[in-house]
Order: structure tokens, then C-alpha cells, then sequence
């Protein structure tokens, strides 16, 4: 059976903003709540949060105010983890120094982890890697963390242009329990269909520009070859989230297509 969209877990909007940004047309952005019951969290956990953003593209359509006000919303969450999968920088971006100090002022509980995508490595893995260490974060490239709250966080390189390792990605991880997969690239869904994780994607926008025709699912089909637009998937014991991100690319403008900030709360299923 291949991957079918579905509700995963209970999903609601927590708050919908509006920022001015370098294009005249409003740019929304939604906080989207997501509850998901899992396995293997330490006995006694009642609750493990994390925040997840995506395609941040630094740089490129003065999305520097959606920024800003993302850094304040998400620190007002007070998450656990912060998780980020991939794209800081847009290709149109004249440096890495056009990158905010966005990671380095949200302040999980824990830890930052975060994983590469395709911008990236066209800006070079190396320097990009060592940006976001330099902000304080853990890059997760094909490994993985046993973290302080008992969730096991892996990473894998983005799935066109990195080498992705699934094996390396999940070893260690103990069999019964609930993995949280970060992978940039949706499709990588396809090769983890026998494990029991939460891949967390982006790299989509969400198509950023809804219309009827050529809708999102045709243009992320032909241009980013995913079959994966946004919101829930699921393939045999793995499911997937894809976030609309935060950024544009592109075009310096979304329509009928909100940014995304991820608020998760995962809770123990016997419970």
C-alpha cells in the first residue's frame, strides 16, 4: 500500500498573523497545534513538546518581520525541542550573513535540532553546518539523539541533493518506541514505511501559490518531483507531516497558502 494522506493526529489553528513584508500582498502565517499519541516515552512523561519550522529562506522576500514575530510566538509556546528541517538561506541570498539571529533567539527548554536541505548544499554543506552550530544547534545528518526528555530525534540529508542513510539515521534506536524523523524532502517517506517514526518535512511551501489550475499537487509534482504537499501522510508504520514552511522562494509571495509554525505535543498512547 503507498502513502495515503490522513489525520494522524487531533489538528487545530491556534492563531493565524499577519505581517508586512518586502511584497505589498499580506503575508499570514498560522500557529497549527498538533496532538499525537506515541510510543515509548519514559513512564510517568505526560507530555513532550516541540516547535517545528521549516524553509526558513533568510534573505530573500523581507520575510525579516515574519521572523521576528515567529521568534516571539514560539518562545511564548515554551516547547521542549526546537526542530528545524532544512532550507535557512534562499539561493537569492548574496551571503550566509543573511541569515537572523532567528535560531539562536528561540529558546527551547532543551536542545535545538535540525536537519539540511537542498538550499543548503548549494550554498555548501560545510558552511552552512557550521552557521548553525554557530547558533547553538545540533546538526543531525544522518544520526540521531537520545534526548533528555526520552524522545529519540534522528536526521537524514536532504533526499536529491545529499546522501541520505536511513540505516545510519535510525541506528540504535530501540524497537517499541516512537522515533521523530528529520528529513527536508517529504519523499523519503517511501523508505521508512517499517519504522515506527514521525518523519517532519518541509521543502514543499505547500505549493505557495494555491490555484485552481495548475493546483499545488500538480505544480509540487512536476517541479519538486513529491507526491506530498502538506499536512498528514501515512505509509505502513511510519507517518509524515509536511510543513508549509516559513519563507518564500520563487516567487516573494504566497497565495491562499499560510506560513506554517508547528506546535507539537506528543502524549503516551496508554495513557
Amino acid at each position: 500500500m503507498k502513502a495515503k494522506p490522513g489525520a494522524e493526529s487531533q489538528t487545530r489553528i491556534l492563531d493565524t498573523f499577519i505581517c508586512k513584508t518586502g511584497h505589498p500582498r499580506p503575508y499570514e502565517t498560522q500557529v497549527v497545534e498538533h496532538i499525537v499519541k506515541v510510543n515509548g516515552l519514559p513512564a510517568g512523561t505526560k507530555e513532550v513538546t516541540f516547535v517545528h519550522l521549516s524553509d526558513i529562506h533568510a534573505g530573500y522576500g523581507g520575510t525579516e518581520p515574519v521572523y521576528e514575530e515567529t521568534i516571539r510566538r514560539v518562545n511564548e509556546l515554551n516547547p521542549d525541542y526546537l526542530l528545524v528541517t532544512g532550507d535557512y538561506i534562499d539561493d537569492h541570498a548574496p551571503d550566509e550573513h543573511a541569515l537572523p539571529d532567528l535560531l539562536h533567539r528561540i529558546y527551547p527548554k532543551y536542545n535545538t535540532y535540525v536537519s539540511l536541505g537542498n538550499h543548503d548544499h548549494r550554498r555548501g554543506v560545510s558552511r552552512v553546518t557550521r552557521m548553525l552550530e554557530r547558533s547553538g544547534v545540533c546538526v543531525l545528518n544522518n544520526g540521531n539523539v537520545h534526548t533528555a526528555k526520552g524522545l529519540w530525534i534522528a536526521g537524514v540529508d536532504d533526499y536529491y541533493e545529499g546522501k541520505p542513510n536511513v540505516e545510519k539515521a535510525f541506528k540504535g534506536i530501540p524497537p517499541g518506541v516512537t522515533s521523530i524523523l528529520l528529513s527536508h524532502n517529504p519523499t523519503m517517506l517511501d523508505f521508512i514505511k517499517e519504522h515506527d517514526s514521525i518523519q517532519l518535512s518541509g521543502h514543499t511551501h505547500g505549493g505557495q501559490i494555491a490555484i485552481p489550475f495548475p493546483n499545488p499537487r500538480i505544480v509540487v509534482k512536476l517541479h519538486l518531483r513529491c507526491d506530498y504537499v502538506a499536512g498528514w501522510y501515512h505509509y505502513g508504520k511510519a507517518k509524515l507531516y509536511v510543513s508549509r514552511g516559513l519563507g518564500v522562494t520563487g516567487k516573494p509571495y504566497r497565495i491562499n497558502c499560510p506560513a506554517e509554525i508547528g506546535y507539537f505535543r506528543l502524549q503516551p498512547k496508554n495513557e
